[in-house]
């Protein structure tokens, strides 16, 4: 029997690989499999937990690992679990809501972070605060604390203004911290024209780049827990020549 090539066995060892790639890439996109880590509840007693449920807003960007590496530079030590998925894979909070209480009665959470599609949000305000309602009311009887995050999804400032006018109406009626950091972007937009928030090319739509999600941790940092990012962690995921500056962006937007 004959021996193959060895630049034949290459060849077919490197498409192999492309095509594995490849399909892991259209599962992911496609909301099959989630290639993220999705809990990272290791840290000790201690340790503030926050459980983050809604969609892809949560974890494009890696938002939840992003606020525990800049916290941990203020001695403010995070662990976390997220049960968001894409809006289209189960990824709003009426089909979170079983999921979220179970956790919420089984674990003992600091705070739980509620977000939802902006669009969801302008087409049924009501079932959006009902939800939210729901949830609130159980994080309280279970002494954890709800916050509202409002997600930059879109490049249209239109729809971002009723989305972020639809939480901040939410936040009032039921008495919820609001990490507003849709409004964050466009402050950083007005402040740094030339910034680069949003991934280039995502057929999900619009979704946070590592700076993106880089602002939006230390939104989340400023307005939970009055933390002013003036040093960027060694081990950051954003390194920009511009992190000390999105940082600043995020400090004043709170005080706003």
């Amino acid at each position: 029997m004959k021996k193959k090539p060895k630049r034949q066995i290459v060849i077919a060892t490197v498409i192999l690989l492309v095509i594995i790639a490849l399909a892991t890439i259209y599962a992911e996109l496609a909301g099959f499999i989630i290639i993220r880590k999705t809990e990272d509840m290791s840290g000790s007693e201690d340790a503030i937990s926050i459980l983050f449920v809604g969609n892809s807003h949560v974890f494009v960007g890696n938002l939840p690992q992003q606020l525990k590496t800049i916290a941990r530079m203020h001695n403010v030590e995070i662990d976390y679990k997220d049960l968001s998925r894409h809006a289209n894979r189960g990824g709003t909070l009426s089909e979170l809501r079983e999921s979220a209480i179970s956790e919420m009665r089984s674990k003992q959470y600091d705070y739980i972070v509620l977000t939802c599609n902006g669009r969801q949000i302008s087409n049924d305000y009501e079932s959006f605060l009902g939800n939210v309602q729901i949830l609130s009311d159980i994080a309280r009887e279970n002494e954890v604390i709800p916050v509202l995050y409002n997600a930059a999804w879109t490049a249209d400032k239109e729809n971002l203004d009723i989305a972020a006018a639809a939480y901040k109406r939410a936040a009032d009626e039921l008495d919820i911290v609001l990490v507003n950091a849709a409004d964050a972007w466009i402050y950083a937009y007005q402040e740094m024209p030339d910034v680069s928030l949003i991934t280039r090319f995502d057929p999900r739509g619009p979704h946070a780049n590592k700076a993106g999600g880089f602002l939006t941790a230390c939104v989340f940092a400023a307005t939970l827990f009055d933390l002013h990012i003036e040093e960027i962690p060694g081990d950051s995921q954003y390194k920009g020549n511009d992190a000390i500056e999105l940082a600043q962006v995020a400090w004043y937007f709170t005080l706003k």
